[in-house]
């Protein structure tokens, strides 16, 4: 019988498809992952002792203090209002940003690289993150700046015409009201409307994010009219937006000792992590909520950030050739700018500090596997293979991150590294 012989595009074809079914079953399990058991553990776990408390204070009308703008705590407040003051209604905004986060991560990457693997790849590695899992079902803010800051880039992409500054615009003061984590997102989507001609309009639009961060600001004194006990009282709305920030500022710049804080060298290496729940059982079963991100995407990431300086330098450095085009620019600058507030060290970090980073390191990942995608018909194979990896990966920390009940030996193994080990209590 004569052999069937497959051309190299018949190849790529079949690589496409793969790389289609291993999105679509990311896709999956992360939504899943997302929902499933929302509830669980029926009470506050790590930092929602503060913010839906802070929102549950916001419906009812209860002064209190955070130094953080107040969106984050308006959204958690919304689920509230609608699901209802228990740990679903906490967590299920967070949850709704996280599930929406894969689409948009999908767009993001067909408008930036242009190419269905891009695509495929960046919402795969989106949905499929173990550490954005975990900040997807809890009741915190970090998942909701991530999603405006993703949507942020990813308006200033579509930009087309001068009238079109203004959702990108709008969009980076709601990330602001997030968090002020956000503010060095400014640099890349500069950079980005720059290179497309709209730099004056974008420096002229730049009072849109302010009046945007500043109006949710005033809806929080609104909200709470008294602030931080008697500091704020008997004051107009106006001087109390002012003594908030002069607070909040003062506040941010405080450091609190604590066990599982981790310095901001060693987010890229991810040595350090976040148990958020453990609980055992007398049949020799724990459950945790363990904060681990997935060990391939996240490492991989950090070494395609290394290799995109790398290719940066090498290419106007030693080729002398221009670099202000080379799609790796606004990722780089990404990634160095939002990881610049932190390295004076004032305050305590953690390691979900590193959230709003991360996108750049995955998105500086993604662009390599699409050159590799590119690179003779095998590349195309190698990529869907580290994709599968990827979501392998998630698979085997998801009973950790969800809280699924494992044996005491099972846990022992997932965790790797010794820095790991000494986040679970023994």
């Amino acid at each position: 019988m004569r052999r069937v012989k497959f051309s190299v595009a018949d190849r790529r074809v079949w690589a496409d498809y793969a790389l289609v079914f291993v999105g679509v079953f990311a896709l999956a399990i992360g939504w899943i992952a997302r929902l499933y058991r929302l509830g669980f553990p029926p009470r506050q776990i790590w930092d929602e002792i503060y913010f839906p408390v802070y929102a549950r204070d916001y419906l009812n009308g209860i002064p209190f203090f955070d130094l953080h703008p107040p969106l984050g705590k308006f959204i958690i407040a919304a689920g509230m209002a609608i699901v209802g003051d228990t740990s679903v209604g906490w967590r299920i905004m967070p949850a709704l940003f996280g599930c929406a986060m894969v689409p948009l991560a999908a767009a993001l990457g067909w408008y930036y690289f242009r190419e269905r693997a891009g695509a495929l790849l960046l919402a795969t590695f989106v949905a499929c993150e173990s550490m954005l899992i975990v900040y997807s079902r809890t009741g915190v803010m970090d998942g909701i700046l991530l999603f405006f800051m993703l949507a942020t880039f990813l308006a200033a992409l579509l930009v087309r015409r001068r009238g079109q500054i203004l959702l990108p615009m709008a969009l980076f003061g709601l990330a602001i009201a997030v968090k002020w984590a956000a503010f060095p997102l400014v640099v890349p989507v500069g950079y980005v409307l720059w290179r497309r001609g709209f730099l004056k309009p974008f420096l002229l639009t730049l009072w849109v994010p302010m009046v945007i961060y500043l109006g949710v600001v005033f809806l929080g004194q609104l909200a709470n009219p008294a602030g931080a006990g008697t500091a704020f009282n008997d004051n107009s709305v106006f001087t109390n937006v002012i003594r908030w920030h002069r607070q909040a500022l003062v506040n941010a710049a405080k450091s609190v000792p604590n066990l599982q804080a981790s310095p901001w060298w060693s987010w890229p290496l991810m040595v350090r992590h976040i148990l958020l729940f453990y609980q055992e059982y007398a049949a020799g079963k724990v459950q945790t909520v363990f904060a681990v991100g997935n060990p391939l995407v996240w490492w991989a990431g950090t070494c395609a950030v290394l290799a995109g300086i790398g290719e940066l330098w090498w290419r106007l450095v030693v080729r002398g050739r221009p670099i202000v085009d080379h799609p790796l620019m606004p990722i780089v600058l990404g990634y160095v700018c939002l990881f610049l507030p932190w390295l004076p060290g004032t305050r305590m970090p953690y390691i979900y500090n590193y959230l709003p980073i991360y996108p750049f390191a995955i998105l500086a990942l993604v662009y390599w596997l699409c050159r590799l995608w590119g690179y003779r018909w095998w590349g195309a194979w190698v990529v869907v293979a580290f994709a599968a990896c990827a979501v392998a990966a998630t698979l085997y920390f998801l009973p950790l991150t969800i809280a699924l009940p494992i044996g005491q030996e099972s846990l022992s193994q997932h965790l790797w590294l010794e820095s790991w080990d000494r986040a679970v209590p023994n």
